[in-house]
């Protein structure tokens, strides 16, 4: 196989991926990335597994970090493994288990991110951010909060092909009534585009916004990311439920518990507060 060969199959395989319902996001990043892969290949050379092995050395020189390396390889070895060429596959770069996340949201960022949403009347931003902690959900099922679903305390979603329940708790669910109201909005998406009529806003755009607010803040703007909140939501619930961790897995929506425990891993900060709690004091 050469480059010739695999331009015309990377839309082909595209449209086999769309139509296994993954989400246009996934399916746009599948395209970028094997498109740089295709784009990197010599004109007439052969594809073997010496030039996937190049190529490997091309990623290591060109990102950012390994987890980045590791992202592009598992996306082209499915390209790959589609063009039954599996034994071209490479293997990822093996990586480090960190005990600590540098990257995560404190309860004092989470407060400083609220304040100054509201001090700037961004209504939406501020109770996406509380949808977001008090729930644990992901961004992408934001979706499914619409006027519609505010009836109930639990939300039906469908997300990386399976079916689970968004609980809301009653306090949280209080509120988004009232935006609701207060907001004008009657039906569809709690959180409509400005852009687009009977849309959601666009992902792109809420954290667009929230790493503004971060800045403002003074929260570093590296943690506001995909999954901050999550994390966010997953060390309240075990500081409040110690050792439930096979039931934040499920409210998650996780399959696995490695998963989740990746979800609770915090900073040396954080680590460091709890151990300055620890009181060590002769009784004697």
């Amino acid at each position: 196989m050469k480059k010739s060969d695999l331009i015309p199959k990377l839309e082909e395989w595209i449209l086999e991926q769309r139509l296994q319902e993954y989400a246009q996001t996934t399916l746009n990043q599948y395209r970028a990335n094997v498109q740089k892969f295709i784009d990197w290949l010599p004109e007439d050379e052969q594809l073997t597994k010496d030039t996937m092995l190049k190529y490997k050395m091309h990623l290591g020189e060109v990102a950012g970090s390994t987890s980045s390396i590791n992202t592009w390889i598992v996306e082209v070895n499915k390209f790959l493994k589609w063009l039954d060429q599996k034994d071209l596959c490479l293997k990822k770069i093996k990586m480090q288990s960190k005990q600590s996340n540098e990257e995560v949201l404190s309860i004092a960022d989470y407060k400083r991110l609220l304040r100054f949403a509201k001090r700037n009347g961004d209504h939406q931003l501020y109770y996406i951010m509380k949808i977001l902690a008090m729930t644990g959900i992901r961004v992408s099922e934001l979706r499914y909060f619409k006027v519609e679903n505010l009836k109930s305390n639990y939300i039906d979603a469908f997300n990386k092909g399976k079916e689970r329940t968004i609980i809301v708790r009653q306090d949280l669910m209080r509120e988004l009534k009232k935006y609701a109201r207060e907001q004008g909005i009657k039906e569809g998406f709690l959180f409509p585009s400005t852009v687009v009529r009977g849309k959601m806003v666009n992902i792109s755009t809420i954290w667009r916004h929230m790493k503004r607010i971060a800045g403002q803040a003074k929260v570093k703007k590296s943690k506001v990311h995909a999954h901050s909140f999550r994390h966010l939501f997953a060390q309240v619930f075990l500081n409040t439920y110690s050792n439930n961790i096979t039931e934040l897995a499920d409210i998650l929506g996780h399959n696995s518990l490695d998963t989740t425990r990746l979800y609770t891993r915090t900073s040396d900060a954080q680590k460091r507060e709890k151990l300055e709690k620890m009181r060590f004091e002769n009784n004697e």
